[in-house]
């Protein structure tokens, strides 16, 4: 299933996730059962809050893959069909608590295309697309709420052409295009759209360094639309055969349509390794401005709802994911995220109901996301599965506060 892992922050390099080998259609299902601690989390100061009540639920999902290669085209095509049902229904909240949709069916799909078109020993085209409708931030890819808050439409797509001018020089460059769209949380859909070249200079049979320029137009419906340029230097180097890491460094200029342009720091950087034939791992790091998402509830409980604009969003995104092979039958996984978000240069404050309070200057956020699990094959195609999930939310603002256990059992089978 490399199509599923390899898209979003854990994959940085140009053509690094096509597929190596055609695959016949290839179907997996599964179902799982279990407990969800605080389904609907809002934070500890909220009245009558701290999170909705624990709920039993069961799952249901089938997924086929599907990849076509020959000496010019690779076609990989993959799509997952889920259903979640909680046995008591749900209520699905704000940030402050108001409560905006009551139910206990969510659905969770998604589905992706990548195509790799070799149109001559020089030339080499690419598509990669993905679409997700779904109800959990998903932090691999970036993108959605730092909590569930209902379900959400999430779609990218990817298009480039490199070429290679020599034996060392080469270039990359296409245009990026993404969307998040809510069905209960107003005001905070968004488009993106990023236009990039890549210069790139094969230094050794290993290392290809690189230099390039971004330049990215946001259209935010919770704020000001704001423009980014970014300029890059990095390197990707093969340690081994099994092992690859990219990093990438420079500067970002931000430049919201309301507020000051802001000249920041911006780093990004992957890893990913086999490290021998039991144990695999990769991991990827991201730090900037981040043009979505600007506006958030600052406010501490019982003060009056108060929703704050900033200029600078600085987000630290750091992702690892392993598993390991015990024996033929038996395998463990497990992996977290956090994520450090940085709100500064206020623009506007504004509460309900009046006088407000004084918004603050800057405010700060931790997301901490872990995971562990586990497959047990009981016959050829039929796995046995288990895992549990972690999530704490710290913030200068005690509403978005928050603690969440996830534990579940299921069966999968794959023909």
């Amino acid at each position: 299933m490399a199509s599923v892992s390899a898209q979003g922050l854990y994959n940085l390099m140009p053509f690094d996730d096509e597929a190596s080998d055609s695959l016949p259609l290839n179907w997996t299902v599964g179902a799982n059962i279990g407990y969800d601690d605080n389904p609907t989390p809002i934070g500890s100061g909220v009245a009558g809050g701290g999170g909705s009540s624990g709920e039993a639920y069961g799952d249901a999902y089938v997924q086929a893959n599907f990849v076509n290669q020959d000496p010019q085209t690779t076609l990989d095509v993959w799509v997952r069909l889920g259903i979640i049902y909680y046995f008591d229904e749900i209520r699905t909240v704000n940030a402050v608590g108001t409560v905006v949709n009551t139910e206990d069916t969510f659905y969770q799909t998604r589905g992706g295309l990548n195509l790799v078109h070799r149109v001559n020993e020089r030339l080499r085209i690419r598509s990669r697309n993905s679409l997700a409708y779904e109800t959990e931030p998903d932090y691999s890819y970036g993108v959605g709420a730092d909590r569930r808050q209902g379900q959400y439409f999430r779609w990218s797509s990817d298009n480039s052409f490199g070429y290679r001018w020599s034996e060392r020089f080469g270039t990359n460059t296409g245009w990026r295009v993404q969307g998040v769209s809510y069905d209960d949380l107003s005001g905070s859909d968004y488009i993106s759209n990023l236009l990039y070249n890549e210069f790139r200079y094969r230094a050794t049979p290993q290392t290809v360094w690189t230099a390039s320029y971004r330049y990215g137009f946001t259209d935010d419906d919770s704020g000001p639309d704001s423009n980014s340029q970014f300029f890059l230097v990095g390197a990707e180097h093969q340690f081994s055969p099994t092992t690859v890491g990219v990093v990438r460094v420079g500067g970002q200029l931000f430049q919201p349509d309301a507020g000051s342009d802001t000249w920041a720091p911006y780093i990004e950087g992957m890893l990913r390794s086999q490290v021998n034939e039991q144990f695999s791992l990769r991991g990827f790091l991201r730090y900037g401005i981040e043009p979505y998402n600007r506006r958030i509830a600052t406010n501490n409980a019982p003060m009056p709802i108060q929703s704050s604009l900033y200029d600078d969003h600085s987000v630290l995104r750091v992702g690892v994911q392993g598993s390991y092979a015990i024996s033929p039958r038996l395998a463990v996984f497990g992996g977290g995220h956090i994520i450090h978000e940085t709100y500064d240069d206020l623009v506007a404050g504004s509460t309900t109901p009046a006088p407000p309070p004084a918004a603050p200057g800057s405010f700060d956020e931790t997301i901490l996301n872990l995971n562990i699990g586990g497959s047990v094959q009981v016959t050829e195609n039929v796995y046995l599965t288990g895992s549990y999930n972690f999530t704490d939310s710290s913030s200068d603002s005690n509403i978005r506060e928050y603690d969440r256990n996830r534990f579940q059992l299921g069966v999968q089978a794959t023909f």
